[in-house]
């Protein structure tokens, strides 16, 4: 399981969890960055599976991350 956003300087936090029956456990905890290691900035993310799709400005273009990796 994963979570994806925060406030301030976590905006780009990506936390990840074990789903257990009757909570999640944290695992790990990082930034999502793009190919060149920088932060996306203002952008659309959505979620399918173990993929984050996320769109950066200018918006023209949709990069992946597969979590199942």
């Amino acid at each position: 399981m994963a979570f994806y956003g925060g406030y301030g300087e976590e905006q780009d936090r990506l936390a990840h969890g074990k789903l257990t029956d009757s909570s999640v456990e944290p695992t790990d905890v990082g930034l999502l960055a793009l190919p060149d290691g920088t932060t996306p900035g203002r952008r659309r993310v959505v979620g399918r599976g173990s993929r984050i799709y996320v769109q950066a400005e200018p918006f023209t273009a949709w990069g992946m991350l597969d979590l199942s990796n």
